[in-house]
């Protein structure tokens, strides 16, 4: 199994993020809101929004899952604090 790629979601604005297929971008660095963010995906096709949420006892960031080659823009918004990212995913076919 391939490690998650992790990108800080200060940092991911106006950037492109590369994952191959069936990876997940995991969005980190909202310890608070973590829950709150929503994605506008431009090609629902090649990534899909992981919401972020707790469980009880772990806490899992949002992300976007790698689902097939291609590209995708994803525009991020956090419903409690208003904060929206804006960025590219490129989906690379598995090594």
């Amino acid at each position: 199994m391939i490690a998650p790629v992790s990108v800080p979601i200060t940092e991911v604005d106006g950037t492109t993020v590369t994952v191959q297929v069936g990876n997940v971008v995991n969005l980190t660095g909202d310890d608070e809101t973590f829950a709150d963010w929503t994605a506008e995906i431009d090609d629902p096709e090649v990534v899909s929004f992981v919401d972020g949420r707790t469980d009880g006892s772990a806490t899992f960031n949002p992300g976007v899952k790698a689902l097939e080659v291609g590209d995708s823009d994803v525009t991020l918004t956090n419903s409690s604090t208003g904060q929206s990212v804006s960025f590219e995913v490129e989906v690379t076919a598995p090594r």
